[in-house]
């Protein structure tokens, strides 16, 4: 794999949780009206990632800098997801725990194999990731 297919599935990703967390919020609208604006934030939350990945796919810096680091990163988790199709909200906190965890460990990865500014880029997102997935953790809990 190249370093521009491991940032386009990184982009896809975090599009696919994107859409858990819209399709979240719709579910939380109809059986728990008091999770809505949690899944929003997160969905949100979400696109800034994403457009975030986009602009430094764009720009080209952030493909050539992993390129040497490809066969460190062991990208298998982020690969092996398909799209998901959650029937219930339970599903759907599940399949974005399991996301969040993948896109934390691969964030993770680039933070501790890439340099400033990216380290500290990579090293948000990994926080952000995890803080997702403790939120998803008080939702599972709470339904």
């Amino acid at each position: 794999m190249k370093a521009r297919e491991l940032i386009e599935r990184l982009i896809w990703q975090e599009n696919e949780l994107y859409n858990l967390y819209k399709l979240g919020e719709t579910y939380a609208l109809f059986e728990r009206p008091e999770l809505r604006d949690t899944f929003a934030l997160m969905a949100e939350e979400e696109l800034r990632h994403r457009e975030t990945l986009t602009g430094l796919l764009n720009e080209g810096t952030l493909e050539s800098l992993i390129l040497d680091y490809m066969d460190e990163l062991s990208i298998e988790p982020v690969l092996s997801d398909e799209r998901a199709k959650p029937e219930s909200l339970e599903e759907l906190v599940v399949e974005a725990v399991l996301r969040e965890k993948h896109a934390y460990e691969m964030y993770s990865k680039l933070a501790k194999l890439l340099d400033e500014p990216f380290s500290d880029l990579f090293m948000h997102l990994a926080r952000e990731e995890l803080t997702h997935a403790y939120r998803l953790k008080l939702i599972y809990e709470a339904i």
